[in-house]
């Protein structure tokens, strides 16, 4: 079974590679005239140029694999159908699970070597290609926050009209005191305005009235501050920046950043979804390839050709639209990202069992 394995591994990674290259090189010379086109602007130097070209490199990897790999499984279970070795296989005693065993655990290794790249190689290369087109990637925090909100650890929420990040003073400061579990308001602060003592890290609040909704008190005070808010004003505001160019740990710390500032996170939230759901395509699409490809008939061999390929774009569609409805709200993204994955492996697995016979 050793030597099985080891035939079969080999004319699948074969196969796999074959076709990768081509899909790399298709997809590169569709990018050629860009490229061209910003060295004939002076945008890019020649050296530039293909620094640009190296850096599309990720980005393709991660978009043609599946294809790739769907491809590949079909070419090389095509070529061992026509040999009549999958029948001889099978008149031997060996099911049809078992000879694509191997395939299928490399397709798996493929997906998370396309999960590495799609979560930080491919956000440096977009970032480095932004760069080179001279794109502004903003790296500097804003100076000023109109509505800043904040909850920190004990679970206080921090509400302020308008805040000088810079000078560390904010108008219009409310404070709300809640319980341990989140579930009751113990005292509500207000104060016409106050400055972050970056000395004591600690707020200072001046005209302030305190609410204590537990005791049903009200207190009027010329100054006022707690230990309990230390909240640096930087902590209020959050750099935008386009996930896209964030690796999933930087991305990650980012959705924190927004949440904490209440700015929306769903466009966030759909990109980590996607770089943990998309890689694992290659996973799925294999079942399909050797599916397809076990029943080896000379007439129909292009047509399995053109089915796999309608499969493989069909399962981009399926995904990009479940992303969409994530992205719109409709749906938790994470669930939306998995959707295509489950309904194509199911339909694999089904091939699979059909090809048994």
């Amino acid at each position: 079974m050793k030597k099985l394995d080891m035939y079969v591994s080999k004319n699948f990674i074969k196969s796999f590679f074959i076709c990768l290259i081509a899909f790399i090189n298709i997809f590169i010379l569709s990018q050629l005239f860009k490229v061209f086109r910003l060295v004939g602007d002076g945008r890019l130097t020649t050296g530039d140029g293909v620094l640009y070209i190296i850096c599309m490199l990720p980005k393709i990897i991660v978009n043609v694999t599946p294809l790739a790999v769907l491809l590949g499984a079909l070419m090389f279970i095509s070529k061992m159908a026509g040999n009549l070795e999958i029948i001889s296989l099978k008149t031997s005693g060996i099911s049809f699970k078992r000879i694509v065993l191997f395939p299928i655990i490399i397709s798996f290794f493929i997906s998370i070597f396309v999960f590495i790249v799609n979560g930080y190689l491919y956000p440096k290369g977009e970032k480095k290609m932004r760069e080179l087109r001279g794109d502004v990637v903003s790296t500097l925090l804003p100076t000023q926050k109109r509505n800043g909100f904040i909850r920190d650890e004990n679970n206080n929420l921090y509400l302020l009209d308008y805040l000088n990040v810079t000078e560390g003073k904010a108008k219009k400061v409310k404070i709300i005191e809640m319980s341990d579990n989140f579930d009751k308001i113990e005292r509500v602060i207000f104060a016409d305005n106050g400055y972050f003592d970056r000395n004591e890290k600690v707020w200072k609040l001046k005209k302030v009235k305190i609410n204590n909704l537990q005791l049903g008190t009200q207190e009027n005070l010329d100054t006022y501050s707690s230990e309990e808010y230390r909240e640096e004003p930087e902590k209020f505001v959050t750099l935008l920046v386009d996930p896209e160019i964030l690796d999933n740990k930087e991305l990650k710390k980012e959705l924190v950043n927004l949440k904490n500032t209440g700015i929306d996170t769903r466009e966030g939230i759909s990109e980590i979804a996607n770089r943990y759901s998309f890689p694992f395509a290659s996973f799925v699409v294999v079942f399909l390839g050797l599916a397809l490809g076990s029943r080896y008939i000379r007439s129909s061999s292009a047509m399995n050709v053109i089915l796999s390929i309608f499969l493989g774009y069909g399962y981009y569609i399926v995904h990009a639209s479940f992303e969409a409805y994530g992205k719109n709200g409709y749906m938790n993204p994470f669930i939306c990202g998995w959707i295509a994955n489950i309904i194509f492996l199911i339909v694999g697995i089904y091939f699979i069992q059909k090809a048994e016979y």
